[in-house]
């Protein structure tokens, strides 16, 4: 638990949280001109005039924003300091070296996940709210989940939003720790950002493109992602157990 505490000092969560909250009211000014931009257009485009469209536009962009600043937070927690002179400092600490990267990579993993999961739900709760002041009415597509409940179509659609907006976190977190390996291995902090820009060039596509199969395809994409983060950080860990300072 020190250790844990030592590792949020260093980095100064605050400062990332700022960061959040910027992210947060970008994504939530782009979804409201979504919203009138369906409600305008002559032609009802799908991704714009229907709640399953917004939603699925919402998360792509959330992932893409969050998978960026997870690489971003990444460069600064690992990279920087496994390839820096702070990593002489980080070995002598009295615990293993993968103990200490196991730490670094639960915070990355856990303050990522958590500030996407809660800023996709209060955007779509902020756009919904907006629609229900100016009267706009996007339409909600036929579901396949949970059509069999209480609710139908809209009980369908919040369980939908709620699981997106969790698969959202654990995929950007994910994509976070692939760019830090990639950066490690090319001992660049620069490169770990890069390669989040590189992924988030085309994953958010397949999320916004089929609207009404969003949910699935961010399981299939999120589990894909989880796998090869979880052998690239065993790579890593392996590594870092093999540097000489």
């Amino acid at each position: 638990m020190e250790m844990y505490k030592l590792e949020l000092k260093k980095i100064r969560l605050s400062a990332y949280l700022w960061a959040v909250l910027g992210i947060f009211a970008s994504l939530l000014a782009m979804g409201i001109l979504f919203l009138f931009l369906g409600s305008s257009t002559s032609e009802k485009e799908e991704l714009f005039a229907s709640w399953n469209g917004l939603a699925a536009m919402q998360t792509a962009l959330t992932v893409a924003f969050f998978s960026i600043f997870a690489a971003v937070l990444a460069a600064k927690m690992i990279v920087d300091e496994y390839c820096g002179k702070e990593v002489v400092l980080l070995f002598s600490y009295p615990v293993s070296r993968r103990r200490t990267l196991e730490q670094k990579a639960v915070i990355l993993v856990g303050f990522t996940a958590t500030a996407a999961f809660v800023s996709n739900l209060l955007i779509m709760g902020g756009m919904y709210l907006v629609a229900e002041m100016f009267g706009i009415t996007p339409k909600l597509l036929e579901m396949q989940f949970y059509n069999g409940f209480i609710g139908g179509a809209y009980f369908s659609f919040v369980i939908s939003v709620v699981a997106s907006s969790f698969m959202a976190g654990i995929l950007s977190s994910a994509i976070g720790v692939i760019s830090a390996v990639a950066g490690w291995k090319k001992r660049s902090t620069m490169t770990t950002i890069i390669c989040s820009f590189i992924i988030v060039c085309f994953v958010p596509n397949f999320i916004a493109g089929l609207p009404g199969h969003a949910l699935l395809i961010m399981i299939l994409v999120s589990a894909f992602f989880i796998l090869a983060a979880y052998m690239m950080y065993q790579a890593l860990a392996k590594g870092i157990e093999e540097m000489e300072v």
